[in-house]
């Protein structure tokens, strides 16, 4: 089984509700960097205990997986992963749309529904084509 996951720079928690709250995701695990065991969360800086360790959500059919860097790993943004929701009618694909623009995503490419989040997340927004 392969499952997209998404190691986040700046706020795991915020991303892991607004999947929630726009898509209608559901998170099925977390665990917080506290629930780690006592040995390996005894160098971690306590304002960083409640950040995600690990975290699976539903997504459609799919499960993500997020969690907070906290090892300093390399991290680049870039543009050759991205994730592609389709949604049954245009109103809802717009209404989305319309709410990644008003959190203040970057618009790729102007009246295609290409967004990137404030996270560096790349979502192609599309509409399920009637036969």
């Amino acid at each position: 089984q392969q499952n997209p996951y998404f190691l986040i720079t700046n706020n795991a928690e915020k991303l892991r509700i607004r999947l929630e709250e726009l898509f209608n995701a559901n998170t099925v695990y977390i665990q917080r960097i506290k629930d780690r065991p006592l040995e390996a969360r005894k160098d971690v800086d306590e304002r960083d205990l409640e950040k995600i360790d690990q975290c699976v959500i539903l997504f459609g059919d799919v499960k993500l997986m997020i969690a907070d860097d906290t090892e300093g790993l390399p991290i680049t943004k870039g543009n050759n992963v991205s994730l592609c929701v389709t949604f049954e009618n245009v109103e809802d694909t717009k209404r989305i749309y319309d709410k990644f623009v008003e959190l203040g995503s970057e618009i790729l490419h102007e009246g295609y529904g290409y967004v990137k989040d404030e996270f560096g997340i790349a979502y192609h927004l599309f509409t399920k084509r009637k036969n």
